[in-house]
């Protein structure tokens, strides 16, 4: 994950441009892409990290990123959704059918509100996508 203080360890990136961070971000990502692709599984890049880049490109520079992931690689959105109804629906559209792109495989989801927060990732027009349902973290 393309975490800001990791980007920029002398602890300036947030007097960075959006542009400049955004570039920074796709750059870690990308060589992390070409080094691993032989031996990757899946790739779960974390949309706030992106979606905190900036707004005007940071989940453009998501859509790039996922892009530069072969396509024989699956894609798994690290989003953490989990609303209900008709806000998981315009969730689960937004993960899997963007127009421009981010289109990922699975996603991550958050169960919390019961199965009105899951049912629209993985059924219907989505049921051949998949999903890793939070049951347990790792916080404390």
């Amino acid at each position: 994950d393309p975490h800001i203080n990791e980007l920029f360890p002398s602890g300036d990136g947030n007097s960075k441009s959006e542009q400049e961070r955004c570039d920074a971000a796709y750059d870690f990502c990308k060589r992390i892409i070409d080094a691993t692709a032989p031996h990757a599984a899946a790739y779960k890049p974390n949309a706030a990290f992106f979606e905190a880049l900036g707004p005007n490109i940071g989940v453009t520079t998501l859509r790039k990123v996922i892009a530069a992931i072969p396509s024989s690689i699956p894609t798994l959105l690290d989003v953490k959704r989990g609303d209900i109804g008709s806000t998981a629906e315009a969730y689960a559209e937004a993960c899997y059918d963007d127009p421009n792109g981010v289109n990922a495989d699975g996603v991550t989801l958050s169960p919390l509100m019961g199965w009105d927060s899951v049912a629209p990732f993985i059924s219907g027009k989505y049921s051949s996508k998949g999903a890793f349902v939070l049951c347990k973290t790792s916080n404390p």
